[in-house]
C-alpha cells in the first residue's frame, strides 16, 4: 500500500495500447476530412480550377479556338487600362451601379422592413407582395421593364403623357447619356426583396423591453430607431451591404436582357464586357483579365463578409 512517503506510481500503458490509442486519435482527426473530400473535390473541379485557369489564360493572347497560345505576360492588363475605352466605361458603370445598389435597395429594404414589422392586418400579404420581384427570374424582370420603358407603348411614357408631362417622355433605353439609370431602377426593383427580408429578420431580434424603456424615457420613434434599433442591426446591416455589393459587382443578366450593353456600349459592365471580349471578339486573354480584375474587386467586400460570418461569438 502506498504511503505519504511513497506516492503511488502509475504504470505507463503498454506500447501496443499506446500505439492503438494514437492510431485511433489520428483516425478521428482525419475522419471529418474524409467526409468533406467529395464536396472538396467537386468544389475544386467546378470552382477553383476554372478560377486558376482563367488567371492563367489572362497571361496569353488567344482567340479561344486555335490551339496556339502566345504568352504576353501582363500585356492584356496594360491593354485594358491604356487602350480599351469601353473598359473604362464599364468600370465607371460598375462604380455607379455599386453606389446605387448600396443606397437604393438597402435603404428601401430597411424602410419596408420597418413598416412591415408593425402589427397591422394584412402585413403578411404585403411582405409577399414586396418580396415577389426577388423571386422572378432576372430575364423576366428585364423583359417586364423593357416594355415599361418602351417609347410608344410603355407604361412610363403613357403615364407621363396622361399627366400632361409629355415633354419628359423619351427613349429611355436608347439614349446613351441616361440608359444605365433605367436599368439600375429595374435592378433595384428586383433586388429590394432580399435586404427587406434580412432587415425584417433582424428587427425580430430587437428586445421589446429596450424599446419600451426608451419610449417611457420620452424618446420618439426617430430617436428610438437611431439610438436603439439601428445599433442592434449593425451586423445585419453589414451582411446586407456585403451581399448587395457582391451582387452589384457581378451583375450581368439584367443588362444583357434589357440593353445587351448598348446603346454604343453605354450600359456595359465589367461582366458584360468580359463576355463580349471573350465570345464575341475572341480575345480570351483580355476577357479573362477582366474576370481577374472583377474577382479582385469582389474580394474587397467578400473577405469582411466571410470574416463576419465565421467570427466566433
Amino acid at each position: 500500500m502506498a504511503t505519504l512517503e511513497q506516492p503511488l506510481k502509475i504504470k505507463p500503458l503498454p506500447v501496443r495500447k499506446a500505439h492503438a490509442r494514437r492510431t485511433r486519435e489520428d483516425y478521428l482527426r482525419f475522419l471529418p476530412w474524409l467526409f468533406l473530400s467529395p464536396a472538396l473535390a467537386i468544389y475544386s473541379i467546378v470552382v477553383v480550377y476554372p478560377m486558376v485557369y482563367s488567371a492563367y489564360l489572362s497571361l496569353f493572347r488567344w482567340d479561344g479556338i486555335s490551339p496556339a497560345k502566345v504568352f504576353v505576360g501582363l500585356q492584356n492588363y496594360v491593354t485594358l487600362f491604356t487602350q480599351n475605352e469601353v473598359f473604362w466605361i464599364a468600370l465607371k458603370n460598375n462604380a455607379i451601379w455599386l453606389v446605387a445598389a448600396l443606397l437604393l435597395p438597402t435603404s428601401l429594404g430597411l424602410g419596408l422592413a420597418l413598416l412591415l414589422n408593425l402589427k397591422f392586418r394584412g402585413s403578411a400579404v404585403f411582405r409577399s407582395i414586396f418580396y415577389f420581384p426577388a423571386v422572378l427570374s432576372v430575364a423576366v424582370v428585364g423583359l417586364i421593364w423593357t416594355w415599361i420603358y418602351h417609347p410608344d407603348l410603355g407604361l412610363l411614357n403613357q403615364s407621363l403623357s396622361a399627366m400632361g408631362l409629355k415633354g419628359l417622355t423619351r427613349n429611355w433605353l436608347s439614349d446613351p447619356r441616361i440608359a444605365v439609370y433605367p436599368v439600375i431602377i429595374a435592378a433595384t426593383w428586383n433586388a429590394v426583396g432580399l435586404p427587406m427580408l434580412l432587415f425584417l429578420a433582424g428587427l425580430q431580434t430587437v428586445p421589446m423591453d429596450l424599446l419600451e424603456a426608451a419610449k417611457i424615457d420620452g424618446a420618439g420613434p426617430i430617436r428610438r430607431f437611431i439610438h436603439v434599433t439601428f445599433p442592434l442591426l449593425r451586423e445585419t446591416t453589414l451582411i446586407v451591404l456585403a451581399i448587395t455589393a457582391i451582387n452589384a459587382l457581378k451583375a450581368y443578366d439584367i443588362v444583357y436582357a434589357m440593353t445587351n450593353g448598348g446603346p454604343a456600349n453605354s450600359t456595359q459592365l465589367l461582366s458584360t464586357w468580359m463576355y463580349f471580349l471573350t465570345y464575341n471578339y475572341n480575345t480570351v486573354g483580355q476577357g479573362t483579365a477582366i474576370a481577374v480584375i472583377l474577382f479582385s474587386l469582389t474580394l474587397i467586400f467578400a473577405i469582411p463578409y466571410i470574416r463576419l460570418m465565421t467570427r466566433k461569438t
